[in-house]
């Protein structure tokens, strides 16, 4: 089964075809098709294919599924003393796409 590593903003993935996995937001509608570019390695069948630092050519094409926020995460800061309470919060948007193909350089 082949595999692909790509780089999206500041994160790795490792994918395969039919995978579903949560990126940072991206504008499109659900079933659009997305392509990352920026591919790393791609393995599988035979000798691995490694870029020196990405793979001419190569591209991981996948599809949008939906657009979600997270849970809220609440930030809290306190000084001892000083009667200084902040909380404030914060939900993170994500994308979660399935991937389609992933193509090797030609």
């Amino acid at each position: 089964m082949a595999y692909a590593i790509f780089e999206d903003g500041s994160h790795q993935f490792r994918v395969s075809e039919g995978d579903t996995i949560t990126v940072d937001r991206r504008d499109g509608e659900p079933g659009t098709e997305v392509v990352f570019d920026k591919v790393l390695l791609i393995a599988g069948d035979g000798a691995p294919a490694i870029g020196a630092p990405l793979l001419a050519g190569a591209k991981v094409i996948a599809k949008f599924v939906r657009e979600f926020r997270d849970k809220k995460i609440v930030i809290q800061k306190f000084r001892r003393r000083k009667n200084m309470r902040r909380r404030n919060g914060h939900r993170q948007y994500y994308t979660s796409v399935q991937i389609v193909s992933i193509v090797a350089a030609v």
